[in-house]
């Protein structure tokens, strides 16, 4: 699948994304079926909008998606939210990540908006909102991230 970029971000941001939505994903998404390539629809600087078809088969108990895979799942798209906030020659990790269920979520397709709420020199707050098909808010996450060199994060021997 080729990625053409989002019009709304910039060029070292879209070159972020494109392993991702071009399905070139990491081992860790593979896995646990996390697909940014189809179900981010929409990205800005400080912003993204995912919209996951589910399908059920992430449900704990009919009609309940489990806890872990929420969590997951927010994991990546408060990720994806702060690297549209990064300038070139960032990078980013995840120092908390806290995830509160209000209701059960079900339905169809669930929207999930993440927003950078505050960027300083070290650090990131990015929220993010599950929508049920009736509009009504399932979970909330909030997520600490540590912004350092992108050549800290790279694999040493």
């Amino acid at each position: 699948m080729s990625f053409e970029g989002f019009s709304t971000l910039p060029p070292h941001v879209n070159e972020r994304f494109k392993r991702f939505m071009s399905g070139d994903l990491p081992p860790a998404h593979r896995n646990m079926g996390i697909r940014p390539d189809l179900w981010c629809t929409e990205a800005e600087v400080g912003r993204v909008l995912f919209k996951w078809p589910n399908d059920g088969s992430r449900d704990i108990y009919e009609g309940r998606v489990f806890g872990g895979w929420i969590a997951a799942l927010s994991d990546n798209i408060v990720s994806l939210c702060m690297v549209t906030a990064l300038e070139e020659g960032e990078g980013f990790t995840t120092q908390d990540l806290q995830v509160k269920i209000f209701r059960p979520v079900s339905g169809p397709l669930i929207e999930i908006e993440s927003r950078v709420v505050n960027r300083s020199k070290t650090t990131g707050y990015v929220e993010a909102e599950w929508r049920l098909p009736n509009g009504k808010v399932a979970a909330k996450v909030l997520a600490w991230k540590a912004i350092r060199p992108a050549e800290s994060f790279a694999k040493k021997d």
